[in-house]
Parts: structure tokens; C-alpha cells; sequence
């Protein structure tokens, strides 16, 4: 069974278990907030009317963008803070003393400096998910053996050589990593940005559903979000199927 057929299905299985989880919970709760699932997919082709399809727009692309600023800061710090020179020295007491503060706490900041925009909901969700892939960077790029530098340099690499052939390949499949796992984190942390400081997206549009009572919608607000997720999700994938094709050819040799 090839690799994509094997995917396929567990991406079936897994829907088919939690539409079914969903059913059970409909059936025992007998409760109005709790619509059966079937219902509420009946629900989503009519949400087309309802500008659904550009609230998700809205939210895929802040959580798009916010996941690649992420990436890009956690690869450019996380190198940075990696090693015993004098900015690692200055970066790592400041991610030990910045890591622990609840930074979703800062969205009315965000929203006074950057106002309601997109630009607003990216920085927040880069605030959360960027320490993380700094931390994964700075610990891959410091394990990296030093005898792998030297023999490199000995052969007369340079320094771009040497960080396009060995650091950056090293630190990117721990990105796309933790990238993925923090994609969870970024969706929430956007629908609640979203619910409190934006008139387009999921989060604004499923607790306008909640306020009107409308809990299909609202539902429906929540599946379609998870599917935005989802697809994003594969393109983390994707990604990370094309650039560390070189980790895969090396295992099969």
C-alpha cells in the first residue's frame, strides 16, 4: 500500500471516529446546544452565503503568515543563541526570563500599538508560537557534532557554505516539528484574537453565531475552522516532504 493511499485513509478514519464520538455525545446529552453532526454538515454548503468562505481566508492567511515569521525568527535566534559568543551569551538569559510570561495576556498591547488589523493578529500568534522553535533551533543547532564544522572547513568551505549544507538542514526539520505541533496553539490563540479584536475571521464568526443562539452555525464555524487547520497542516507536510528530501534519501540508502 503506497504512502499517500495509507494517509488517505487514516485521514477518513480519523474523521469518520470523531464524527462518530460526536453522534454518541448528540445522542446521550440530549442537549439543544449539542446539535447532531449530521446536521450540522447539512448546515455548511448554505454557510457559503453567509461570507464563511472569507472569514476563513481571514483566519488561514494570519495563521499562515504567522507560522513562517515564527519559523524564520526561531531559525535566525535560535542559531544565534546556539553556541558560547557573546550574543548567546545576552539571547539566553532573555528567553529564560521572557519564556514564562503569559503572553496571550498581551493581546490589548498588540491591539493599541497595531490596532484591529491582520498585522495585530500575526504578531500575537508569532509572540506565542516563535519561543518554542527558538529553543528547538538553539538545542538541534547545538548538538550538531563540531567535527562536522571542522572537516568542512578544512576542505575549504565558508561560512554560508558551511550554514546552507549543515546548520540550516539540521535546524529545519526541528522547525517544521515543532512548526506543526504548534499549529494547535496558533488556532486558538487566533480565535481568541479574533472573537476580541477583528470583524472578519473564524473566531468572529463563531461567537457571533454563539451570541445569536445559532449553534449549528456555530458549529459549523468550528468545523470549518479545524479544516483550515487541517489543510495547513498538510502544507507543513508538503513542505517538509520537499525540503528534507535529503534526510529521506539518506535513510533509504
Amino acid at each position: 500500500m503506497s504512502k499517500l493511499k495509507t494517509r488517505l485513509l487514516n485521514i477518513i478514519f480519523g474523521a469518520l471516529l470523531v464524527l462518530g464520538l460526536w453522534y454518541i455525545a448528540y445522542l446521550f446529552t440530549d442537549l439543544n446546544v449539542l446539535p447532531s453532526p449530521f446536521v450540522v454538515l447539512r448546515a455548511m454548503p448554505g454557510l457559503l452565503s453567509q461570507d464563511i468562505l472569507i472569514h476563513a481566508q481571514h483566519s488561514a492567511f494570519r495563521v499562515f503568515m504567522a507560522l513562517i515569521l515564527s519559523m524564520l525568527v526561531g531559525l535566525i535566534v535560535g542559531i544565534l543563541a546556539a553556541g558560547n559568543h557573546i550574543v548567546s551569551r545576552v539571547l539566553t538569559p532573555f528567553l529564560y526570563f521572557t519564556y514564562p510570561i503569559p503572553r496571550v495576556a498581551l493581546l490589548p498591547v498588540v491591539l493599541l500599538v497595531f490596532g484591529l488589523t491582520d498585522l495585530s493578529k500575526i504578531i500575537l500568534i508569532t509572540l506565542i508560537v516563535v519561543y518554542p522553535i527558538i529553543i528547538v533551533v538553539r538545542d538541534s543547532v547545538a548538538s550538531i557534532p563540531k567535527q562536522t564544522y571542522h572537516s568542512l572547513t578544512c576542505y575549504g568551505a565558508n561560512g554560508m557554505q558551511v550554514f546552507f549544507y549543515v546548520t540550516l538542514p539540521w535546524a529545519l526539520g526541528s522547525i517544521l516539528s515543532t512548526a506543526r505541533i504548534s499549529l494547535g496553539t496558533a488556532l486558538s490563540i487566533l480565535f481568541f484574537a479574533e472573537a476580541y479584536g477583528a470583524r472578519r475571521g473564524m473566531g468572529f464568526f463563531i461567537l457571533d453565531a454563539w451570541m445569536r443562539l445559532n449553534y449549528v452555525q456555530m458549529y459549523a464555524g468550528i468545523v470549518a475552522l479545524s479544516i483550515a487547520g487541517f489543510i495547513l497542516f498538510l502544507l507543513i507536510d508538503i513542505i517538509e516532504s520537499i525540503a528534507l528530501k535529503w534526510k529521506r534519501a539518506g535513510d533509504t540508502a
